[in-house]
């Protein structure tokens, strides 16, 4: 059987226990969301497990839209795209608030997506390009991050995603601080997202590059 068939309570579990054998563990668990965390530095890798009412196509329109990823990414305050090359590829930037005294921080990400043509599956993976752009005096520029969206067709109008982040924010925060609060901005941003994709607009759309 396909994974894009199995339950999500079964789907869930298998990604459970498949999590010791790579370093994964669970960190906890709220409001249908899974966080699990990795200590492959002294700054934690995450990655949350949900499911999210859209189709395939309303997750990627909700990505290709920078300009309004304040609206939806926790604390972003600015964000622009610098540069499409194709429908699935671009650069953007990204500025972020910070609570004082730290500085804000800002970021320059390379996004690529692809689509497996027989599951369907989904992958959109960002890394940080900071040399893209000159820095600029006023904020701090992260330049050690990545994130990975994984979105599985699910049924009846559901999808089970992957969200997988590290990111080093730089600066003189101490590494505990950091991974004390560390799921908070990607769990935040998930609510928002499913808040967001359930506009008539995000559940009408039909990309024709994307396989539902």
């Amino acid at each position: 059987m396909r994974l894009l068939f199995l339950p999500l309570w079964l789907f869930l579990s298998m990604s459970l226990f498949a999590q010791p054998k790579d370093g994964w563990a669970l960190k906890n668990e709220k409001e249908g969301v899974k966080v699990y965390y990795k200590n492959s530095s002294n700054i934690q890798e995450i990655k949350l497990i949900t499911s999210i009412n859209s189709s395939m196509s309303g997750m990627v329109q909700l990505f290709s839209e920078v300009d309004l990823y304040p609206k939806w990414g926790y604390k972003i305050i600015e964000a622009r795209l610098l540069h499409r090359v194709s429908a699935t590829e671009m650069y953007y930037y990204s500025k972020i608030d910070f609570p004082w005294p730290m500085s804000d921080r800002d970021i320059i990400m390379h996004s690529k997506m692809t689509q497996d043509p027989v599951s369907k599956k989904i992958v959109a993976i960002s890394v940080a390009m900071p040399d893209y752009l000159p820095v600029n005096k006023d904020v701090i520029r992260i330049r050690n991050a990545n994130t990975n969206w994984t979105i599985f067709p699910g049924t009846n109008g559901w999808l089970y995603s992957e969200y997988y982040i590290y990111s080093d924010p730089g600066g003189s925060i101490p590494a505990w601080l950091i991974n004390l609060a560390i799921d908070v901005g990607p769990r935040e941003t998930i609510k928002s997202i499913r808040n967001i994709l359930k506009d008539p607009k995000y559940q009408r759309v039909k990309l024709t590059y994307i396989k539902e």
